[in-house]
């Protein structure tokens, strides 16, 4: 497996264990976020850390432009725009956490919508046999 497949086959596995765990298990990552935010800065800081720490990984082996790896490398950067506004700006990231209510089917989606993401990115390491 070449570092842009190991990378791919990375963020697939880590987007469905997370999407699952949303989509099954939304109570717990409200009181994640809860207890992040009564951390206050310290909180923030820990959140923002996980994003630059998973963004930085996935940038440092995978920058590609051609669909559909095009979206492992968005999501590298998105993670770790995430926790560089979060760290710069912590307002941002404390506002951010706070803001997570008792709406479990908010979590439900955006597990759904890892899930897919996941399948979409292993989709093609099974086709080729990389994974097979």
């Amino acid at each position: 497996m070449s570092p842009v497949q190991s990378i791919q086959f990375f963020v697939a596995l880590n987007l469905f264990i997370m999407g699952l765990s949303h989509f099954l298990q939304p109570g717990i990552w409200i009181q994640f976020f809860q207890f992040l935010y009564q951390k206050g800065h310290v909180g923030n800081i820990f959140n923002a850390m996980l994003s630059v720490g998973m963004g930085s990984i996935i940038l440092a082996f995978h920058w590609l432009w051609n669909w559909p790896l095009v979206l492992v490398t968005l999501y590298g950067l998105a993670l770790l725009l995430k926790g560089f506004i979060f760290l710069i700006f912590p307002s941002i990231g404390l506002r951010s956490i706070g803001s997570v209510n008792e709406k479990a089917w908010k979590f439900k989606w955006v597990g759904l919508m890892m899930c897919i993401l996941s399948l979409m990115l292993a989709y093609p390491l099974i086709s080729t046999g990389v994974l097979g």
